[in-house]
């Protein structure tokens, strides 16, 4: 039975740490953003600006905390998947550097999390914003992608470091298998 793509590498026919860590990224900055921003500082909540949910009424909050809800959901699929994929790469062979390469991937991926939900969750459909209630909350909005720029630099230059060696611990013994 043939992987699906999505696990591999392109061209490689094999589970790719690079698919296993954006995914893990993804969910994981959805985890913070929701934890974080959404219940621990109730700072916003997933629909919090949209108009007539602005949750300052007990049927409007649980609107909002349910769209939070599914807001996890997602998050939490998406490091499932994160968490198959990386279990295919270690069952394919351990690559070399797999935590340094797996943790600059999991960056790129919280940072593109933050650039695709900044830019259009506060921006686009404006259906919340990071902090409305501080004096500027344009200033936090971009914050929030400024720390997404810099976990994808700070990402691709950790996962990149030595990345002129061979990719898998077998390879370095048997370079015929790369």
């Amino acid at each position: 039975m043939q992987k699906p793509k999505w696990l591999s590498s392109p061209g490689e026919g094999r589970p790719s740490i690079k698919t296993a860590g954006i995914l893990l990224g993804l969910g994981l900055g959805g985890f913070v953003d929701g934890i974080l921003l959404h219940q621990i500082l109730q700072w916003h909540h997933m629909v919090s600006e949209v108009d007539g949910l602005t949750p300052n009424n007990l049927t409007d909050l649980q609107i909002n905390v349910m769209a939070d809800g599914l807001f996890h959901a997602v998050t939490w699929i998406l490091v499932f998947i994160g968490v198959v994929v990386l279990a295919e790469v270690m069952r394919a062979g351990r690559p070399v550097g797999l935590v340094r390469r797996l943790l600059g991937w999991m960056a790129v991926g919280w940072g593109i999390f933050n650039l695709v939900e900044g830019t259009l969750n506060h921006h686009i459909l404006q259906i919340h914003r990071v902090r409305p209630a501080a004096a500027d909350p344009l200033l936090y909005d971009l914050g929030f992608l400024l720390l997404g720029v810099l976990l994808v630099i700070a990402g691709l230059a950790v996962q990149s470091v030595g990345s002129s060696r061979p990719e898998r611990s077998d390879e370095l013994e048997n370079p015929s298998l790369g």
